[in-house]
């Protein structure tokens, strides 16, 4: 999605890679990349859409199920949010 809307990208499969992709800023916005912890090592990364009452992040990724979905997160699994570079 980044490279066909004219961002840079990381080339990378490893979701954590994004934290050092972009400018990072304090609390989720609409059309940011979230990265989310998951498990001992890993990590998620999705499209920010929005948040709920409790400030809990609403993304939009991959990986479940080999489809596209929205889903909450706890605000607790999140490891930053980052707006993606525009390509030069």
């Amino acid at each position: 999605v980044l490279r066909r809307t004219g961002h840079t990208t990381t080339n990378s499969r490893a979701a954590k890679s994004f934290l050092d992709s972009g400018k990072r800023i304090d609390s989720p916005r609409v059309g940011a990349i979230v990265v989310l912890a998951r498990g001992r090592n890993g990590g998620h990364v999705g499209i920010v859409r929005g948040t709920d009452g409790d400030g809990n992040p609403i993304v939009i990724s991959g990986n479940h199920g080999n489809k596209v979905w929205e889903s909450k997160y706890p605000k607790g699994r999140v490891l930053g949010y980052v707006i993606p570079q525009e390509s030069k």
